[in-house]
């Protein structure tokens, strides 16, 4: 007897559409985030461009550390590993 496929969900198409356009945006977010504010300490404090390079250095790790943990908390489905669920981490 052949195995029927089981009936895909047409929310976890949204889901998945929705965690593909909102990464890039959280990734770029930070990386900007951080730079303007280094920029604008850079240009308060005359330092130019350090804080600016620092700062977006440590944008880019929050932004791959938010990225990596949407990833982990959206795979990972509810109950195993979501925060507002109150399992432990």
């Amino acid at each position: 007897m052949p195995q029927q496929k089981p009936a895909r969900n047409p929310a976890d198409w949204v889901r998945q559409l929705a965690l593909a356009l909102d990464l890039p945006f959280l990734l770029v977010g930070s990386v900007l985030g951080g730079c303007l504010i280094g920029y604008l300490l850079d240009s308060w404090l005359h330092t130019e461009p350090w804080l600016m390079l620092v700062l977006g250095a440590l944008g880019f790790a929050a932004g791959l550390r938010a990225v990596l943990r949407s990833l982990s908390t959206r795979s990972a489905g509810p109950g195993r590993g979501n925060p507002s669920d109150g399992a432990k981490v």
